[in-house]
């Protein structure tokens, strides 16, 4: 099965979405245009693929290299995507390793800070437990202006700060 079927697969599952011509009503498009994908006469744009993962919650990078590793014409370019999709793994799989290795920095509970006085109402200070920590290192203190956390809300905090 190649990855476009295994796809559509998952996000049927995923989304509880019972036949392909459900999925097709969902997506909007022709129930033929999701059988033809299935007969590898048509193929996922760009576009679709990312909607179908955004749907399920996937990984649309990973998704996204492996459907072009597949339909790659040249050795060459096969490579290239399969180089991008071991990246991807590898990124993800550290990503999990510090998950495992810190889980206090996923779960973090607040920390009280009493008496702290900022010199300037364009500073906050947050302090930060470092997962450094754990093994006899000071937790760090990060400071950065007000400004800089207003123009990018939506990088800082999950967006929770307004601008």
């Amino acid at each position: 099965m190649n990855s476009e079927n295994t796809l559509i697969d998952k996000v049927k599952e995923i989304c509880g979405v019972a036949s392909d011509n459900a999925l097709a009503v969902t997506l909007g498009v022709q129930r033929q245009a999701i059988s033809k994908i299935r007969r590898d006469e048509m193929h996922l744009s760009d576009e679709r693929i990312a909607e179908l993962c955004g749907m399920a919650k996937l990984d649309g990078g990973e998704w996204l290299a492996r459907i072009h590793a597949e339909r790659a014409a040249s050795p060459a370019e096969k490579a290239l995507w399969r180089s991008v999709l071991d990246r991807l793994s590898a990124a993800a799989a550290v990503v999990a390793l510090g998950v495992f290795l810190f889980p206090g920095v996923v779960h973090a509970n607040p920390i009280e800070i009493n008496n702290l006085h900022a010199s300037s109402a364009d500073n906050l200070y947050i302090m930060l437990k470092s997962p450094c920590s754990c093994v006899g290192l000071p937790p760090s203190l990060l400071l950065l202006p007000l400004a800089t956390l207003k123009s990018a809300p939506s990088r800082l905090a999950g967006g929770l700060i307004a601008g």
